[in-house]
């Protein structure tokens, strides 16, 4: 019987890991003045934002990540492993994925020195809105979540989603 081992190369793996592909459209200004549609999930799947102290957390850092930067949240919605946002840059020129590396590593940060291990999972999904999209519709999809999942009969009822900022 002939056994055949195929080794692969540490340092070939590594190198694999580290070249991601990613899903941002290249010619796109991310900091441009238009709706996203963000979602950004708890490192391995935890329940972290269960906690109502690190959830209350999150959005303080969010809320003042916002001010800060001049940013329109038009719905949010932290859930108890991820958290689903409705944003736009206005004129701040920021970009999203800027905005969203402060406001992870701020919350980060406070998380690793009152718990153990990552808050959250490397990167974010975005969905840039399109001008024929009802971003109403969208913000309507973020704020139900809840009530989806089981968490909530009411969306209103839900203590960490809601609206910043009007929709224009």
């Amino acid at each position: 019987m002939l056994c055949l081992i195929i080794m692969v190369s540490d340092t070939n793996e590594r190198a694999r890991k580290k070249r991601r592909n990613t899903l941002r459209l290249r010619h796109l200004d991310y900091a441009s003045s238009r709706a996203y549609f963000i979602t950004v999930c708890a490192a391995d799947g935890r329940c972290a934002f269960s906690d109502t102290r690190t959830a209350e957390k999150a959005l303080e850092v969010l809320k003042k990540a916002r001010e800060r930067n001049s940013y329109k949240i038009y719905a949010y919605c932290l859930m108890p492993d991820h958290l689903h946002l409705l944003v736009n840059p206005g004129d701040s020129g920021v970009a999203v994925s800027r905005f969203l590396q402060t406001f992870k590593s701020q919350t980060g940060y406070w998380y690793k020195r009152e718990h153990e291990g990552n808050l959250w999972q490397r990167g974010f999904y975005d969905h840039v809105v399109r001008k024929s999209e009802d971003l109403a519709k969208i913000a309507q999809y973020i704020l139900n979540n809840p009530v989806r999942k089981n968490l909530t009969e009411n969306a209103d009822d839900y203590p960490f989603s809601g609206m910043w900022d009007m929709i224009e």
